[in-house]
């Protein structure tokens, strides 16, 4: 349950910009997917037999992991769907900073090369007196 919260975080983030609080934020999730990692391995013996098949203390037991299961799996479709947003967002932020980052570089080679052509006696034309 802890993932789903910092998911919704991530893409808040993500959309404010700011990316030292971004790279924190995505720490803490990486701490959260090792845990997630380990209880993987502990199930994994289970995962083949199907749940009909297992042995359950009882038919209450057997329902509400069923629920808890699907649960999980909806869970699960909402982190991914905004991780897929975030780095959609995150690919648009930077492409728009490269954008910016050539107008401005464009922009320092045009006023570079007007800087060569002016004259050496730091007037420029439109400083001259008539």
């Amino acid at each position: 349950m802890r993932l789903a919260p910092i998911s919704e975080r991530q893409l808040e983030i993500v959309r404010s910009g700011d990316v030292s609080l971004l790279i924190r934020l995505l720490g803490l999730k990486q701490q959260i997917m090792y845990e997630f990692e380990a209880v993987e391995k502990e199930l994994e013996p289970f995962r083949d037999t199907p749940p009909e098949q297992r042995i359950w203390k009882d038919e209450k037991e057997r329902q509400e992991t069923g629920e808890s299961v699907n649960r999980c799996a909806t869970l699960l479709e909402e982190i991914l769907r905004n991780d897929t947003l975030s780095t959609e967002e995150l690919a648009t932020k930077k492409e728009e900073v490269e954008a910016q980052l050539r107008r401005t570089r464009q922009g320092a080679q045009v006023h570079n090369g007007y800087a060569k052509q002016a004259p050496k006696s730091g007037l420029r034309h439109f400083d001259k007196k008539s």
